[in-house]
């Protein structure tokens, strides 16, 4: 009599072991993988409202420092025989005159505000006429009112901001920067 030699393979309680461990071993990796795609996407997400308030901090003291004026009040404008108010600086808003030369076509005043509500800092123009622009988002993620300034006397004594500052809270999750900086219109500063 031939006997086939028997073959060696896994019994049924051999098999579900293997399977429980590499189910074990697969959802372990899941789990590491589903964490450090939130950790970079949270990450990606703080680099990114961090440079926008960089850029849009930048842009705020540099156009303070080149501005005509800082509205320190509400004022009534008549351009083209259509009269309009300016609405003066806040905590939550920055009324800039650039100068002439520096203005968009149709520019009369340049509007920063912090939308407390959404948490972004917001850019609109205002034309010669009167109407505003849309408003375009600068920065992300902004966690208080930015807005802080002095007054002071221009060359002339007449009393104007003599210094803005501003400070971009930023916050994403846990992560947090503060981003400061200051800058007074040269325009009206007197030089001794």
């Amino acid at each position: 009599m031939n006997r086939q030699p028997r073959q060696n393979g896994l019994c049924l309680s051999e098999v579900m072991i293997s399977l429980a461990i590499s189910s074990m071993l697969l959802t372990a990796i899941a789990a590491a993988f589903s964490s450090s795609t939130a950790v970079i996407e949270n990450n990606d997400r703080f680099f990114r409202a961090t440079q926008s308030g960089r850029v849009a901090l930048n842009q705020i003291v540099t156009d303070v420092r080149r501005s005509d004026a800082i509205v320190d009040r509400d004022t009534t404008i008549t351009t083209a025989a259509t009269p309009f108010v300016v609405k003066g600086i806040t905590a939550n808003l920055l009324p800039i005159y650039r100068p002439t030369e520096a203005r968009v076509p149709g520019e009369m005043v340049r509007y920063y505000r912090y939308d407390a509500t959404n948490k972004r800092l917001l850019l609109s123009f205002v034309n010669t006429a009167g109407v505003s622009s849309p408003e375009y988002a600068l920065a992300e993620d902004v966690q208080a009112s930015p807005f802080a300034w002095d007054m002071g006397t221009d060359a002339n004594n007449a009393t104007c901001v003599a210094r803005v500052a501003v400070s971009l809270d930023v916050k994403v999750g846990t992560n947090i920067v503060r981003l400061s900086g200051s800058a007074a219109p040269r325009r009206s500063l007197s030089y001794q």
